[in-house]
Protein backbone atom coordinates (compact mmCIF):
# COMPACT_ATOMS: atom_id res chain seq x y z
CA UNK A 1 0.00 0.00 0.00
CA UNK A 2 1.39 3.71 -1.02
CA UNK A 3 0.66 4.99 2.62
CA UNK A 4 2.74 2.25 3.89
CA UNK A 5 5.68 2.99 1.86
CA UNK A 6 5.48 6.57 2.05
CA UNK A 7 5.37 5.80 6.07
CA UNK A 8 8.70 3.48 6.22
CA UNK A 9 10.34 6.20 4.15
CA UNK A 10 9.77 8.99 6.81
CA UNK A 11 10.23 6.29 9.36
CA UNK A 12 13.86 6.43 8.14
CA UNK A 13 14.58 10.06 7.72
CA UNK A 14 14.40 10.39 11.70
CA UNK A 15 10.31 10.93 11.83
CA UNK A 16 8.33 9.65 14.53
CA UNK A 17 4.38 8.49 14.14
CA UNK A 18 1.65 10.07 16.18
CA UNK A 19 -0.54 6.98 16.22
CA UNK A 20 -3.03 9.00 18.51
CA UNK A 21 -3.12 12.39 17.57
CA UNK A 22 -5.97 14.27 18.54
CA UNK A 23 -6.73 15.80 15.19
CA UNK A 24 -7.24 20.18 15.68
CA UNK A 25 -10.93 21.13 15.77
CA UNK A 26 -10.24 23.95 13.18
CA UNK A 27 -8.17 21.42 10.44
CA UNK A 28 -10.37 21.29 7.36
CA UNK A 29 -8.71 18.34 6.30
CA UNK A 30 -7.85 14.60 7.54
CA UNK A 31 -3.87 13.75 6.77
CA UNK A 32 -2.87 10.24 5.74
CA UNK A 33 -0.11 10.12 8.18
CA UNK A 34 1.28 12.06 10.87
CA UNK A 35 4.28 12.30 12.48
CA UNK A 36 6.65 14.51 14.83
CA UNK A 37 10.19 15.70 14.36
CA UNK A 38 12.30 18.70 16.11
CA UNK A 39 9.10 19.83 17.95
CA UNK A 40 7.23 20.44 14.91
CA UNK A 41 4.23 18.26 13.97
CA UNK A 42 3.82 17.02 10.28
CA UNK A 43 0.32 16.65 8.84
CA UNK A 44 0.77 14.57 5.74
CA UNK A 45 -1.13 13.57 2.85
CA UNK A 46 -0.71 10.76 0.17
CA UNK A 47 -1.90 11.26 -3.45
CA UNK A 48 -0.97 8.61 -5.69
CA UNK A 49 -1.57 10.96 -8.88
CA UNK A 50 -0.42 14.62 -9.25
CA UNK A 51 -3.94 16.30 -9.16
CA UNK A 52 -5.39 17.84 -6.65
CA UNK A 53 -8.07 20.85 -6.48
CA UNK A 54 -7.31 24.13 -5.64
CA UNK A 55 -10.05 24.26 -3.38
CA UNK A 56 -8.64 21.03 -1.49
CA UNK A 57 -5.33 23.50 -1.45
CA UNK A 58 -7.19 26.26 0.32
CA UNK A 59 -8.08 24.26 2.80
CA UNK A 60 -4.51 22.65 3.63
CA UNK A 61 -2.72 25.99 3.56
CA UNK A 62 -5.33 27.14 6.71
CA UNK A 63 -2.72 25.72 9.30
CA UNK A 64 -4.71 26.10 12.94
CA UNK A 65 -0.84 26.18 15.31
CA UNK A 66 2.60 27.17 13.69
CA UNK A 67 3.80 23.69 15.33
CA UNK A 68 2.06 22.22 12.26
CA UNK A 69 3.59 21.91 8.90
CA UNK A 70 1.09 20.07 5.97
CA UNK A 71 2.96 18.16 3.45
CA UNK A 72 1.85 16.45 0.35
CA UNK A 73 3.37 13.79 -0.98
CA UNK A 74 2.79 12.88 -4.61
CA UNK A 75 3.29 9.58 -6.40
CA UNK A 76 3.52 11.23 -9.61
CA UNK A 77 5.60 14.37 -10.25
CA UNK A 78 3.47 17.75 -10.74
CA UNK A 79 3.21 19.29 -14.19
CA UNK A 80 5.56 22.10 -14.30
CA UNK A 81 7.29 24.22 -11.94
CA UNK A 82 4.40 26.82 -11.97
CA UNK A 83 2.35 24.27 -9.76
CA UNK A 84 4.89 23.77 -7.62
CA UNK A 85 5.37 27.30 -7.21
CA UNK A 86 1.69 27.49 -6.31
CA UNK A 87 1.87 24.94 -3.55
CA UNK A 88 4.98 26.27 -1.82
CA UNK A 89 3.05 30.31 -2.26
CA UNK A 90 0.47 28.76 -0.01
CA UNK A 91 2.60 27.40 2.99
CA UNK A 92 2.34 23.99 1.89
CA UNK A 93 5.25 21.96 1.98
CA UNK A 94 5.71 18.93 -0.70
CA UNK A 95 7.90 15.69 -2.11
CA UNK A 96 7.64 13.12 -4.36
CA UNK A 97 7.61 8.86 -3.70
CA UNK A 98 9.35 8.11 -7.03
CA UNK A 99 11.15 4.79 -7.46
CA UNK A 100 10.53 3.76 -3.57
CA UNK A 101 12.24 6.78 -2.13
CA UNK A 102 10.56 10.40 -0.75
CA UNK A 103 12.83 12.55 -3.19
CA UNK A 104 13.01 16.57 -3.83
CA UNK A 105 11.26 17.46 -0.60
CA UNK A 106 10.35 21.07 -0.23
CA UNK A 107 9.69 21.11 3.63
CA UNK A 108 8.98 24.91 4.80
CA UNK A 109 7.79 26.07 8.41
CA UNK A 110 5.17 28.30 8.47
CA UNK A 111 4.11 31.22 11.19
CA UNK A 112 1.15 30.82 12.70
CA UNK A 113 -2.15 32.91 11.02
CA UNK A 114 -2.26 34.96 14.10
CA UNK A 115 1.03 35.64 14.74
CA UNK A 116 1.32 36.95 10.12
CA UNK A 117 -2.07 39.02 10.72
CA UNK A 118 -0.38 40.72 13.72
CA UNK A 119 2.42 42.07 11.88
CA UNK A 120 0.71 42.41 9.18
CA UNK A 121 -2.09 44.85 10.77
CA UNK A 122 1.19 46.91 12.39
CA UNK A 123 3.08 47.26 9.64
CA UNK A 124 1.09 47.58 6.46
CA UNK A 125 -1.89 49.80 5.21
CA UNK A 126 -4.64 48.15 3.31
CA UNK A 127 -4.39 47.59 -0.13
CA UNK A 128 -6.81 48.64 -2.95
CA UNK A 129 -6.88 47.10 -6.14
CA UNK A 130 -9.10 47.95 -9.74
CA UNK A 131 -9.62 45.37 -11.76
CA UNK A 132 -9.92 46.24 -15.42
CA UNK A 133 -11.83 43.85 -17.96
CA UNK A 134 -14.40 43.59 -20.20
CA UNK A 135 -17.77 43.37 -18.02
CA UNK A 136 -18.99 40.45 -19.64
CA UNK A 137 -16.39 37.69 -19.26
CA UNK A 138 -16.01 34.85 -17.25
CA UNK A 139 -12.30 36.06 -16.24
CA UNK A 140 -13.69 38.87 -14.39
CA UNK A 141 -15.46 36.85 -11.76
CA UNK A 142 -12.52 34.85 -11.35
CA UNK A 143 -10.14 37.62 -10.54
CA UNK A 144 -12.43 38.60 -7.53
CA UNK A 145 -12.92 36.11 -6.40
CA UNK A 146 -9.02 34.94 -6.13
CA UNK A 147 -8.58 38.08 -4.98
CA UNK A 148 -10.74 37.27 -2.10
CA UNK A 149 -9.68 34.11 -1.76
CA UNK A 150 -5.85 35.21 -1.39
CA UNK A 151 -6.93 37.84 1.61
CA UNK A 152 -8.97 35.05 3.69
CA UNK A 153 -6.11 32.21 2.80
CA UNK A 154 -3.07 34.32 3.38
CA UNK A 155 -4.52 37.43 5.55
CA UNK A 156 -3.13 39.69 2.97
CA UNK A 157 -4.50 43.16 3.72
CA UNK A 158 -6.51 43.50 0.64
CA UNK A 159 -9.85 45.61 0.31
CA UNK A 160 -12.28 43.85 -1.68
CA UNK A 161 -11.95 44.68 -5.19
CA UNK A 162 -13.05 47.50 -7.22
CA UNK A 163 -14.24 46.67 -10.82
CA UNK A 164 -17.06 49.02 -12.64
CA UNK A 165 -20.04 47.88 -14.03
CA UNK A 166 -20.04 50.25 -17.02
CA UNK A 167 -23.87 49.86 -17.66
CA UNK A 168 -24.40 52.04 -14.77
CA UNK A 169 -22.96 55.40 -16.66
CA UNK A 170 -23.54 57.50 -19.15
CA UNK A 171 -20.40 58.19 -22.03
CA UNK A 172 -19.29 61.40 -19.95
CA UNK A 173 -19.33 59.69 -16.05
CA UNK A 174 -17.53 56.45 -16.51
CA UNK A 175 -14.04 58.28 -17.60
CA UNK A 176 -14.53 60.53 -14.75
CA UNK A 177 -15.56 57.51 -12.05
CA UNK A 178 -12.58 55.37 -14.24
CA UNK A 179 -10.30 58.19 -13.02
CA UNK A 180 -11.82 58.02 -9.20
CA UNK A 181 -11.56 54.24 -9.14
CA UNK A 182 -8.16 54.22 -10.10
CA UNK A 183 -6.90 57.39 -8.21
CA UNK A 184 -7.63 55.72 -4.92
CA UNK A 185 -6.48 52.04 -5.41
CA UNK A 186 -3.05 51.06 -5.58
CA UNK A 187 -2.91 48.46 -7.44
CA UNK A 188 -4.13 47.19 -10.89
CA UNK A 189 -4.78 44.06 -12.70
CA UNK A 190 -5.91 44.24 -16.30
CA UNK A 191 -7.01 41.21 -18.38
CA UNK A 192 -6.64 41.93 -21.85
CA UNK A 193 -8.38 39.25 -24.45
CA UNK A 194 -9.43 39.13 -27.93
CA UNK A 195 -11.69 41.79 -28.10
CA UNK A 196 -10.97 45.32 -27.53
CA UNK A 197 -12.77 47.85 -25.27
CA UNK A 198 -12.32 51.58 -25.16
CA UNK A 199 -13.07 51.66 -21.51
CA UNK A 200 -9.98 48.99 -20.82
CA UNK A 201 -7.47 50.77 -23.40
CA UNK A 202 -8.90 53.86 -21.03
CA UNK A 203 -7.80 52.07 -17.77
CA UNK A 204 -3.95 50.81 -18.86
CA UNK A 205 -3.40 54.69 -20.34
CA UNK A 206 -4.28 55.97 -16.84
CA UNK A 207 -3.06 53.58 -14.85
CA UNK A 208 0.39 53.49 -16.51
CA UNK A 209 0.53 57.17 -16.30
CA UNK A 210 -0.17 57.16 -12.35
CA UNK A 211 0.77 53.99 -11.30
CA UNK A 212 4.17 52.35 -10.09
CA UNK A 213 5.33 49.78 -13.00
CA UNK A 214 5.41 46.96 -10.10
CA UNK A 215 1.90 47.89 -9.25
CA UNK A 216 0.48 46.96 -12.22
CA UNK A 217 -0.85 43.30 -13.00
CA UNK A 218 -1.30 42.35 -17.03
CA UNK A 219 -2.35 39.22 -17.94
CA UNK A 220 -2.68 38.84 -21.48
CA UNK A 221 -4.54 36.16 -23.47
CA UNK A 222 -2.49 34.20 -25.77
CA UNK A 223 -4.21 34.41 -29.09
CA UNK A 224 -3.10 36.13 -32.26
CA UNK A 225 -6.04 38.18 -32.15
CA UNK A 226 -5.59 39.57 -28.84
CA UNK A 227 -1.77 39.94 -29.65
CA UNK A 228 -2.64 42.15 -32.79
CA UNK A 229 -5.89 43.83 -31.13
CA UNK A 230 -4.06 45.25 -28.28
CA UNK A 231 -0.87 45.44 -29.78
CA UNK A 232 -0.28 49.63 -29.73
CA UNK A 233 -0.82 49.05 -25.72
CA UNK A 234 1.25 46.04 -25.47
CA UNK A 235 4.19 47.45 -27.32
CA UNK A 236 4.23 50.44 -24.97
CA UNK A 237 3.94 48.26 -21.76
CA UNK A 238 6.88 45.77 -22.77
CA UNK A 239 8.89 48.77 -22.51
CA UNK A 240 8.60 49.09 -18.35
CA UNK A 241 10.50 46.42 -17.25
CA UNK A 242 8.57 46.25 -13.86
CA UNK A 243 5.00 45.54 -14.65
CA UNK A 244 4.05 41.72 -14.13
CA UNK A 245 3.44 40.93 -17.66
CA UNK A 246 1.93 37.47 -17.47
CA UNK A 247 0.72 35.51 -20.07
CA UNK A 248 -2.36 32.46 -20.31
CA UNK A 249 -4.20 30.13 -22.20
CA UNK A 250 -6.47 28.95 -19.93
CA UNK A 251 -8.81 29.24 -17.28
CA UNK A 252 -6.95 27.45 -14.84
CA UNK A 253 -3.59 28.96 -15.94
CA UNK A 254 -4.81 32.47 -15.61
CA UNK A 255 -5.97 31.33 -11.94
CA UNK A 256 -2.32 29.87 -10.70
CA UNK A 257 -0.48 32.64 -12.74
CA UNK A 258 -2.62 35.19 -10.74
CA UNK A 259 -1.97 33.77 -7.51
CA UNK A 260 1.53 33.28 -8.18
CA UNK A 261 2.09 36.72 -9.30
CA UNK A 262 -0.27 38.38 -5.96
CA UNK A 263 2.46 36.18 -3.58
CA UNK A 264 5.55 37.26 -5.11
CA UNK A 265 4.38 41.07 -4.95
CA UNK A 266 3.25 40.39 -1.38
CA UNK A 267 6.80 38.59 -0.22
CA UNK A 268 8.38 41.94 -1.58
CA UNK A 269 6.50 44.22 0.17
CA UNK A 270 7.05 41.38 3.37
CA UNK A 271 10.35 41.71 3.11
CA UNK A 272 10.41 45.37 2.64
CA UNK A 273 8.62 45.53 6.12
CA UNK A 274 10.35 43.13 7.92
CA UNK A 275 7.13 40.17 7.75
CA UNK A 276 7.90 36.83 8.48
CA UNK A 277 5.01 34.70 7.21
Amino acid sequence: MLEDKVREQFLTKGYKEVSNYRMPANLLWRPSLVFSKNGFTYLILVKSNNSIPQSFLDRIAKIPSKKIIPVIVFAQRLKNKTEEKLILSLGISFAYYLRGKIVNEKIRQKRSTHLVKQDIKKKLRVIDIFISSKQDIRERKLIEEIVNKEREVNSYPFNPPRRIEYARFGIKGIYRYIDKSIGICEWVIILLEDNKSPYVKYEINKSIKTKRPENIFLFVKSTKKCQTVWQKQLNKIKLMNSIHYVTYSTFSELEVRLRIAIKTQMEKIYRKHKIEA
